[in-house]
């Protein structure tokens, strides 16, 4: 995904680019595609730093440009008024528009939002956040509202939210600071302009972006304020900082594996675990099927297209020989967990798994082997209790051979739990033999993992801004870490405190931006017992961010 703007005191800029080429990038390249009569690809960017609002016409409100440095354009009347200022081309079809909102003062019933297709100052498609603590997706024809899609959001007076709306044919796709979360269909506007409206509130808007629609989301590095990544702005040096007592379990090298191009099965301690192949293919249109199918018997491929919802506390048990896969960069669960329980060779793949609210987990696996977690997107927010939402992976009660490999996991306050207690001594003691691999933990205060008793190779990851710790090794559990990178985290490798006894860890070629791991035992665990290729230390940030979470493969 294409990073977000950035502010650049650029002026603005509105071109309608035509020609074959344009209309090629704009249409994803398909064969047999008429060019005569294709609409032009839109390009538009606004930033407000040429201090006037030219090109905007205006209905409602009270607007005007704010700052004496960075510009926004800041919309002041209060009250119910509904406040609007539209641009760009009524000829535009599909594209996705994205700004930066800060809302400063929103009723209950009112809202901030960004607009596409309007053809009239009453009819267009629309996302906003609202009064109520919610994202809100909507149709709107001559005024009247229908509600797409909506999901909980903290939303707070002062904090940025940078919103993205895609409209491609009849589908829409709601993003909040890069993680698409809401969609839905429509028939109402084919084509249209792009605008910016509030209802009942005053907001601050900048940073608007129109392109063609072949991207749904901004970058996962926008500004996190709820369901979205936090900022990563630093990048890993090439330099490692090594710290090793014992022989590491590969060699490194460069990427073994690029953006687009990933595993079919797990490496790892989850090598063999298969799914649902060989099974019946079974298309999910509802939770509630997901919920019958993924408990039922037999081998099983669950495809998921769409964003499934739930009311905060559901959770879809899962029995063995199963693959839940998302078909396509959106699907998934909000309000919803997975729950493997007692379950063996189970695949969950290209999910994006969200605002599950505690005790449940987004993935909870229990009494469990042969598991491969892969290429999902983990996501809560951070502007609640700790407790409020529980963990994001968890993995616990004697679960044995899995892979975690390739996902996103951001804006959380716990991340990954393996092993629940320090008195499950007789349960997890030699169980619990996992491998990270890959994965990109932004924003997460702790967790990365939490290890007790068990066994856990991590390598290739990417840990960014964690508030708290990193990897924490403790009840006699052993970690091998290599070849890993570390931003701005407290604590990157830590062996000591908050349980009864220390663990012990090896590390190896690991990158810890500058911080100190603590470790208080060396490891015996020194060398994989799998075949393994490791990135070079310096190409891992890059590498990781280019292919971790959902809509990569």
């Amino acid at each position: 995904m294409e990073d977000a703007p950035k502010k650049s005191g650029r002026k603005r800029k509105v071109v309608l680019a035509t020609g074959m080429a344009a209309v090629v990038a704009g249409m994803g390249g398909l064969a047999a595609t008429s060019f005569a009569d294709t609409p032009a690809v839109p390009s538009f960017s606004d930033d407000f730093s040429d201090g006037d609002t030219a090109g905007w016409e205006k209905s409602g409100g009270t607007w005007s440009i704010a700052g004496d440095g960075d510009k926004s354009l800041q919309q002041a009347k209060t009250g119910a008024t509904l406040s609007r200022q539209f641009a760009g081309s009524a000829d535009w079809t599909d594209y996705t528009v994205q700004a930066a909102i800060e809302p400063r003062s929103i009723a209950a019933d009112g809202y901030a939002g960004i607009v596409a297709r309007a053809t009239s100052s009453t009819t267009f498609y629309r996302l906003a956040v609202t009064g109520a603590n919610k994202v809100r997706l909507e149709s709107v024809k001559s005024g009247t509202a229908t509600v797409l899609g909506e999901a909980a959001l903290t939303v707070t007076s002062g904090k940025e939210y940078t919103l993205g709306l895609t409209v491609k044919g009849d589908k829409l796709t709601g993003s909040v600071n890069g993680a698409s979360i809401l969609s839905g269909t429509a028939s109402t506007s084919a084509k249209g302009r792009i605008g910016l409206q509030t209802y009942s509130g005053t907001a601050q808007f900048d940073d608007v972006v129109v392109s063609a629609s072949s991207s749904a989301t901004a970058s996962p590095t926008a500004s996190a304020a709820a369901s979205a990544t936090a900022t990563a702005t630093a990048s890993a040096p090439a330099s490692a900082s090594a710290s090793a007592s014992a022989s590491p379990s590969a060699s490194a090298s460069t990427p073994a594996t690029s953006a687009g191009t990933f595993e079919n099965s797990p490496i790892g301690f989850g090598a063999g675990t298969t799914g649902g192949a060989g099974g019946t293919t079974v298309k999910i249109t509802s939770l509630d099927q997901l919920v019958t199918e993924a408990a039922s018997d037999g081998k099983k491929i669950l495809q998921i297209s769409t964003v499934l919802k739930g009311d905060g506390s559901d959770q879809v048990v899962v029995s063995s020989d199963k693959t839940i896969v998302g078909v396509g960069s959106n699907a998934g669960l909000t309000g919803a967990g997975i729950f493997i329980k007692k379950a063996s060779n189970v695949v969950v793949r290209n999910l994006k798994i969200s605002f599950a609210v505690a005790p449940v987990d987004l993935i909870a696996v229990q009494k469990s082997d042969h598991i491969w977690i892969d290429h999902n997107e983990l996501f809560n927010d951070t502007s609640h209790d700790k407790d409020f939402y529980d963990g994001m992976l968890d993995l616990t009660h004697a679960t044995d051979l899995v892979t975690v490999s390739w996902n996103y996991l951001h804006d959380h306050s716990k991340g990954s739990l393996l092993g629940h207690s320090d008195n499950n001594a007789a349960e997890d003691t030699g169980k619990l033999r996992i491998t990270y691999s890959h994965n990109w933990f932004d924003n997460v205060a702790s967790r990365l993992p939490r290890l007790r008793f068990g066994t856990v190779h991590l390598y290739n990851n990417l840990f960014t801004n964690a508030k708290t710790s990193g990897i924490h090794c403790l009840m006699n559990s052993q970690c091998l870490v290599e070849n890993n990178v570390f931003v701005d985290v407290k604590l990157p490798v830590w062996t000591t405190q908050d349980s009864d006894e220390d663990g012990a860890a090896v590390i190896s070629g690991n990158d810890f931006g500058g911080a100190e791991p603590v470790i208080t035992k060396t490891g015996t665990f020194t060398k994989a017992p799998y075949t393994v290729t490791l990135d070079a230390t310096g190409t891992v940030a890059a590498t990781v961010k280019a292919g971790a979470g959902a809509g990569k493969l």
